[in-house]
């Protein structure tokens, strides 16, 4: 049996993951030091007196997210062997189960813990309840964290955790960028561009769920200017008020100048300039893979090509012509970014540089088997269906198994008994020090 699920997400893989306790994950960070230095030691004494470090803690609360599947007693047994299936029910529910766990978490890396699939934009208009709608998301980066059967709810403001409007949409087709969904029964909707899709069941009224990522850690709400921009800098973040210094807290913010017509690639060089002047070590880029390829055209309309015509041993093929970049660099100085991930889960028009020393997910449960697909780095592929580690739904019952399965007695079925697989989460995505990275803003 072939798979032919999306691409994971190869950040998601390579971010490292410590295993912690309590419940909150603890850490501080240094923010200013100015103050009590000056010429004159009669002043600088007066605001050593008010007292000058300025040091914040984080009390980061983990999130959660579980992955739900169920096996009954005729499945296990009608498809033990080859005669009765290609491969066995229970291994193919895992497979299905674990790729939509790794769908969510990637989902969650690139959001504020409610399940953002991205904004309405262009799709603002009348929902019919009751029926079939169907919308173009225009970007895979959206429709990536969707698949058949996902639900989905829409927000009635321009936050992620503005109050939620009430139809609940499930997916019942994807055609490219087209979603086709059917709305529950209610009354009929107007979604508004500045409101979000979010998936449904990861937020607990204005609580997030699911572990904080990206969004939240290196916001780029409403362009960082203005009246929703100002409330949400100002809201606590794990206990911690960023509006005091926005680019050590939240980190730096780096806007392409359209205005001037800047280059893609000139604007990530100027936001990995912005990570070494903070102190940090630039080392990732983080890029959407339609804006990955904006960048190569930019580059490509610099490259000179020519052709060889007799170079002897070393010559390769008579005809060759290669299109495209495999390797790409940015560097400012001595500071080199040499891992470069197009990630689909990635939005559009953003991209992250990132200080590999401080992004981690701090977790309870094992969050490394899980999204460990058997790819390498930033290599292509999708994990095969019985490359899966399935647990003995037949014989056994878990609590908390390989620290992230369960697997229980479910529901009497008129076909018998049921055992449900149920694959756990617990932990957090944590910037130590948000300071040492940055997020590009593209403009759309």
């Amino acid at each position: 049996m072939e798979s032919v699920l999306w691409r994971a997400s190869p950040v998601l893989r390579d971010i490292k993951k410590n295993r912690v306790g309590g419940k909150t994950y603890n850490f501080a960070a240094n923010y200013g030091s100015g103050g009590a230095c000056a010429g004159d030691a009669t002043i600088a004494a007066t605001n050593a007196a008010s007292g000058t470090s300025k040091s914040v803690q984080f009390a980061v609360t983990p999130g959660q997210l579980f992955s739900i599947f169920n096996v009954g007693a005729q499945e296990v047994l009608a498809s033990e062997n080859i005669r009765g299936a290609f491969v066995p029910v229970p291994v193919v529910k895992m497979y299905d189960g674990t790729a939509a766990f790794r769908r969510l978490f990637a989902t969650a890396l690139y959001g504020m813990g409610f399940g953002e699939v991205g904004q309405v934009g262009a799709n603002a208009g009348t929902i019919t309840q009751g029926t079939a709608n169907t919308i173009d998301f225009v970007e895979f980066s959206l429709v990536v964290k969707l698949d058949i059967g996902s639900q989905f709810i829409v927000t009635n403001g321009a936050l992620p955790s503005s109050n939620l409007r009430t139809l609940v949409c499930t997916v019942t087709a994807i055609n490219g960028t087209s979603v086709t969904f059917n709305a529950a029964a209610g009354a009929n909707e107007t979604w508004a561009a500045t409101d979000w899709v979010e998936i449904y069941g990861c937020r607990s009224g204005a609580t997030p769920l699911l572990p904080v990522g990206l969004t939240g850690w290196l916001p780029t709400i409403a362009g960082r200017s203005g009246g929703t921009w100002t409330t949400y800098i100002g809201t606590s973040f794990f206990g911690v008020d960023r509006s005091v210094f926005p680019d050590r807290l939240a980190g730096n913010y780096v806007v392409r100048n359209t205005a001037g017509s800047e280059k893609y690639v000139d604007c990530i060089v100027r936001a990995v300039k912005a990570v070494r002047n903070a102190g940090g070590n630039p080392q990732w880029l983080v890029i959407n893979p339609d804006d990955y390829n904006k960048v190569i055209t930019e580059v490509n309309a610099q490259t000179t090509y020519f052709q060889q015509t007799d170079m002897g041993k070393a010559k390769g093929k008579s005809n060759e012509f290669v299109r495209g970049l495999n390797n790409m660099k940015y560097a400012f100085n001595t500071s080199w970014v040499d891992k470069v991930y197009d990630d689909p889960f990635c939005p559009r028009f953003t991209a992250y540089i990132i200080d590999e020393e401080t992004i981690e997910f701090a977790m309870l449960t094992n969050g490394d088997t899980p999204v460990n697909d058997g790819i390498s780095a930033n290599n292509p592929g999708v994990q095969a269906v019985n490359g899966v580690s399935t647990p003995d739904v037949k014989n056994t019952y878990a609590f908390i198994f390989d620290d992230y399965i369960t697997v229980q007695p479910g529901s009497l079925a008129s076909s018998g008994p049921v055992s449900q697989v149920i694959l756990q989460l617990y932990g957090s995505f944590a910037l130590r020090a948000p300071g040492k990275n940055a997020v590009i803003n593209f403009v759309s």
